[in-house]
């Protein structure tokens, strides 16, 4: 209780669907000095403008993550006693343009090692068993794997 746990999880991609450029958006519109600009200043740029599409679609790109499926029962809601290091891209629709999600248009795919093994850091601040609910997905296919935990005092 109160320690890191470290999952380390290997995904890989088969590269498809096409994972989302973020930068490709940038290029079309912004000409030759759009090349030189970083995902962050295409990030900032793009939170001014409205959303390009009128309905929900999903960005390409792989990503793993960890969730807690279920909990002992604690007086504390879940996500103040299970941390995520680093935070976790949402796996469910989350349309707002600052969300960590595939459905939200400046959503960026996370960088992957180059041994496609992911190491995630969960602190659990209150005994109980967790299970915890991994998803790798890239935009076209997923694969869900449940890991039991049982924490002691």
């Amino acid at each position: 209780m109160g320690e890191p746990v470290l999952i380390q999880t290997r995904v890989t991609d088969d590269g498809v669907p096409t994972p989302h450029d973020p930068m490709r958006f940038l290029r079309m519109a912004g000409g030759a000095a759009a090349a030189f600009a970083t995902p962050e200043m295409v990030r900032q740029r793009m939170m001014m403008i409205p959303p390009p599409r009128p309905t929900v679609t999903k960005n390409n790109g792989l990503f793993l993550s960890w969730n807690v499926y279920r909990a002992t029962d604690t007086e504390a809601p879940v996500q103040e006693i299970v941390k995520f290091d680093p935070p976790q891209t949402k796996p469910w629709e989350d349309t707002r343009p600052s969300a960590n999600s595939p459905w939200s248009f400046l959503w960026v795919p996370p960088k992957l090692p180059e041994d496609g093994v992911i190491d995630t850091e969960v602190t659990f601040d209150e005994p109980g068993t967790y299970l915890l609910w991994g998803r790798a997905d890239d935009g076209g296919l997923y694969r869900d794997t449940y890991i039991t935990v049982n924490v002691n005092p």
